[in-house]
């Protein structure tokens, strides 16, 4: 080839390269957390499907450990365009996001993939939450979940009955239903639980089953209380909103295709996860194996039963905002019920 031409095939490939990088978008993405857990595994898998779906035209570069924006701060940060898409806690946001934080109210539904699934509905498409979304300057995208709230203790506590009296580490609407059941409650965070635990300052603490061994509390506690008690789950993904305008059609359904799909990946993740440190505490695979207490029919009444008048209290408050709160309610319970009742009928969609 003359050397004319080989310089016009150089520029053409310089210039056809350059367009190619030009037309990549890369959303930066930040989370308060350590790139480690289920969580991050699952973000990672987020981020890799969506590359993968979109020929590599939408890619994610992930912040981790706050490093971008700190986690009380990650609402405002992505939405004034710090970051591209992060994760959000409503517990740290109450004000901007109060009807989403209906989320974490002690619902009755333990099931991760129902619980996500009706949540991921509810915030896409009910007017309330969208509404609130957009004045909070941002785009939801998805959701996570803690899974269902169990208890650890270093005593046998085999009832609701057995609750009251003891000195319990809770948090939120769920620590407050604890309350009204009788239970002296503390708030701390769980780096603090294990030697609380250990010196009795504490005798129980609120938790789930994968941070019960992650933090090795089983060492200092042998009995779990299953309760099975609902879960958090306002705690999730947002995007910039003119982060998500600036892509193309096609783009945006790839986006939102993957977006949905996380739920039934994170649900079937965090599943496993917690079935696997359930197991292994049990059967005392890396310390003293615990015992553990599963709730009666009639107990399991007793709990949701103090745990409506949590969850009224919320709606009070709400209400008094200017939320319909009853109506909030009401479309969140349907939701439940259309997926518990697709669970009954076809399982979870990676089963089949």
């Amino acid at each position: 080839m003359n050397p004319r031409k080989l310089f016009i095939a150089a520029a053409a490939a310089l210039l056809a390269g350059t367009s190619m990088a030009s037309a990549q978008t890369v959303l930066r993405y930040s989370d308060y957390g350590p790139n480690r857990g289920a969580r991050a595994e699952v973000m990672e898998w987020f981020a890799d499907e969506l590359e993968k779906r979109s020929d590599g035209a939408l890619s994610i570069e992930f912040f981790w450990g706050g490093s971008l924006i700190g986690g009380r701060d990650t609402l405002n940060g992505v939405a004034s365009g710090v970051a591209d898409m992060g994760t959000i806690v409503g517990f740290f946001t109450p004000a901007e996001l109060q009807a989403y934080n209906m989320a974490d109210l002690p619902v009755d539904n333990s099931d991760m993939w129902i619980g996500m699934r009706a949540i991921y509905d509810l915030t896409n498409e009910n007017e309330i939450m969208r509404e609130e979304f957009a004045d909070a300057g941002v785009r939801y995208v998805t959701n996570f979940t803690t899974g269902p709230v169990q208890m650890i203790c270093n005593t046998a506590v085999e009832s609701i009955e057995d609750i009251s009296g003891k000195k319990v580490r809770a948090s939120g609407p769920y620590g407050d239903t604890l309350t009204l059941l009788g239970a002296e409650v503390s708030r701390m965070s769980q780096a603090d639980v294990y030697q609380a635990l250990d010196s009795g300052l504490i005798d129980c603490n609120q938790n789930y089953y994968y941070a019960m061994e992650a933090y090795r509390q089983y060492e200092v506690a042998q009995n779990i209380l299953e309760m099975d008690w609902g879960q958090n789950m306002s705690f999730g993904i947002v995007i910039n909103p003119g982060s998500y305008d600036r892509m193309s059609d096609e783009e945006k359904a790839v986006f939102d295709e993957v977006s949905s799909d996380f739920i039934d990946q994170m649900a079937k993740v965090m599943m496993e996860r917690s079935e696997k440190a359930k197991q292994a505490m049990a059967e005392g695979a890396e310390g003293p194996a615990v015992t553990l207490h599963e709730l009666s029919q009639a107990d399991r009444a007793k709990l949701n039963e103090a745990s409506r008048k949590s969850i009224d209290s919320w709606a009070a408050k709400a209400e008094e905002n200017g939320i319909d709160s009853a109506q909030l309610l009401s479309d969140y319970e349907a939701l439940i019920e259309k997926y518990r009742g697709i669970h009954e009928s076809e399982g979870y969609p990676w089963s089949n």
